[in-house]
């Protein structure tokens, strides 16, 4: 009879965890469905080239960060070892706090995937004064004809 409940009790356990086990594998299945938000808009080309500078700059201080994290592996000398050392803190350092500016400014981190879509675009094309007046002329009649209907 002990035995009987001792194996009721020991199924019952197996049960709720499996339970368990696939409770959480439902919540995290609903934890990773991910949603696109926007989470800052450039609103000129001065501002996405900036912008695009800024993120170049972390990325390149990302790969200086490995590159010396590379070197401190593979440097045998003490004394090396710690110039090296040295300078990835000061990178470091450096590196979280563009990473915080960046963050603040822009929704940016080096943590996180991006997309960056445009929303709008602008064409433009060279021509000679003459041309620009009469395109100009031309933009000013198309205006004027679509206020009037």
């Amino acid at each position: 009879m002990a035995k009987f409940k001792l194996t009721m009790v020991l199924l019952s356990l197996c049960m709720l965890s499996a339970i368990n086990l696939f409770a959480q594998g439902e919540m995290s299945d609903e934890d990773q469905q991910q949603k696109i938000i926007k989470v800052c808009s450039l609103n000129s080309t001065e501002a996405n080239q900036e912008f695009q500078r800024n993120v170049q700059l972390l990325r390149a201080q990302r790969q200086k960060v490995i590159e010396l994290k590379a070197e401190i592996d593979n440097t045998k000398k003490k004394r090396d070892k710690k110039k090296i050392q040295k300078e990835l803190d000061g990178l470091l350092l450096k590196l979280n706090e563009n990473n915080q500016t960046m963050f603040k400014t822009y929704g940016f981190s080096l943590t996180r995937n991006y997309t960056q879509i445009i929303e709008q675009s602008h064409v433009y094309m060279l021509v000679s004064d003459i041309e620009a007046d009469k395109f100009n002329e031309l933009q000013g009649e198309s205006s004027e004809s679509t206020s009037e209907e």
